[in-house]
């Protein structure tokens, strides 16, 4: 059947195996994202300077609109990869101040998330 096909319908053939590889990596990108991210060593994390704004937003589980101020990030500024290290070094702060900021961001906002589920 599939000698048929190549013959009859090579390009129809070529576009269903790059979707269907494209469909394994993603989903194995989705999947393993997930696992990550459920894995309870993965959430609430204490900082490190490695970690990137949008890694310890994954780990709190908060929103850009959270954890930017918590940050010192500006809301209309493009994305930029930067390190919590520089982050705290642009900021005059170590990375415990850093930590209290995000805890008190994540404390506020799932307190008005539980208010908001009627919890």
């Amino acid at each position: 059947m599939i000698k048929r096909l190549w013959r009859t319908q090579k390009i129809a053939l070529i576009a269903f195996v790059i979707a269907l590889g494209a469909l394994g990596f993603f989903g194995f990108k989705t999947v393993s994202a997930w696992l990550y991210w459920n894995d309870p060593a993965h959430q609430d994390q204490p900082l490190a300077g490695w970690m990137s704004p949008r890694y310890v937003a994954m780990s709190y589980q908060l929103p850009p609109e959270v954890i930017g101020p918590a940050l010192f990030l500006e809301q209309d500024a493009a994305p930029r990869r930067i390190s919590l290290d520089r982050i705290a070094a642009e900021n005059g702060l170590t990375l415990a101040e850093l930590q209290a900021r995000i805890d008190a961001a994540a404390k506020a906002w799932r307190a008005t998330q539980e208010d908001g589920n009627g919890g």
